[in-house]
């Protein structure tokens, strides 16, 4: 009975040891760190350009890319990983991209809100989207799906670089950031640039994960009983590379009309001239779209039929 009471102990010791470890180390890499980085940023921020607003806001952003960055160091620490569990890439570049992306904008309007009076860093949505977006190539790192070995279970890097840059998945994360700077530059006068990309990205991560749960789903379980699922695989890109390309057109199409909606809602029209050349180019981004969307389906439809051929 003293043997099962002294183990009993040891092991509450132990699992409050951890506990205590794991508080530790959370408030390290995602408390302490970061906010001593806003600090210190804020300062030399202060100091070059002598306005607190604009301080004060680089500070935030310094701050969310800081935590970002160390939520992987603090990753290994977590019963069920994120970054550590390489059978869960397929999900994480979902979230990565679009969460990201949704994070990076929702700055602003928490920014604005507690901003007093008229103050409005107008540049805030379009640095803050170009410094944390980063963040998702440094994860996209450790979530590749290029491939996955068998043998080592786990999700892998193309054997050259070249073919991982030629992967529309990987070549789409460049235009969606490309199309979202653009798009924010265009419209940074309307003070309400970020409220576009953030609603459309909050759209297309919903319709991502519902289109792609179930692919994911059957994935993870060919994998759990180790049957090829490589047709899987290529439907899951395809399906996330629609998903990146709807909504970087959706902005383009979009994009001309912004500035036009917001004068008119302050009393500032347009002629009708002038909107006619900004529905005919958004008729020949529409245009794009079908074309870009047909090369993207005709792209894997080969590797598919290529899979069928090899399987008879």
């Amino acid at each position: 009975m003293k043997s099962n009471k002294i183990s009993s102990s040891d092991e509450k010791i132990t699992k409050a040891t951890e506990l205590l470890w794991k508080f530790w180390w959370f408030s390290f890499y995602l408390i302490i760190v970061p906010s001593l980085v806003a600090v210190v940023g804020f300062f030399i921020y202060f100091f070059i350009g002598k306005d607190p607003i604009v301080s004060v806001g680089l500070s935030v952003i310094t701050f969310m890319f800081v935590l970002l960055f160390f939520y992987k160091a603090f990753d290994k620490y977590r019963k069920n990983p994120f970054f550590s569990n390489k059978l869960n890439n397929l999900s994480a570049r979902i979230n990565i991209v679009f969460l990201i992306t949704i994070l990076a904008l929702i700055v602003t309007p928490i920014f604005v809100l507690f901003t007093p009076g008229d103050n409005y860093f107008e540049l805030l949505p379009i640095i803050s989207f170009s410094i944390l977006y980063n963040i998702v190539y440094y994860y996209y790192y450790f979530q590749p799906i290029d491939f996955f070995d068998p043998t080592e279970e786990k999700f892998n890097h193309a054997i050259s670089s070249s073919q991982i840059i030629r992967q529309p998945y990987n070549i789409m994360l460049a235009v969606n950031y490309i199309v979202h700077i653009v798009f924010l530059s265009y419209t940074f006068n309307t003070k309400v640039s970020w409220l576009f990309p953030l609603i459309w990205n909050i759209i297309f991560y919903v319709i991502s994960r519902l289109s792609c749960v179930k692919i994911c789903k059957n994935i993870a379980i060919s994998i759990d009983s180790k049957k090829p699922f490589l047709e899987d695989l290529i439907i899951f890109k395809k399906k996330f590379v629609n998903s990146l390309l709807g909504l970087v057109f959706v902005l383009l199409i979009q994009m001309p009309f912004v500035i036009v909606i917001v004068y008119i809602l302050v009393g500032i029209h347009h002629d009708f001239i002038e909107i006619i050349n900004i529905s005919l180019l958004s008729l020949v981004f529409l245009a794009f779209y079908f074309k870009i969307r047909l090369y993207i389906s005709s792209f894997y439809s080969k590797f598919l039929r290529r899979i069928k051929i090899n399987e008879f």
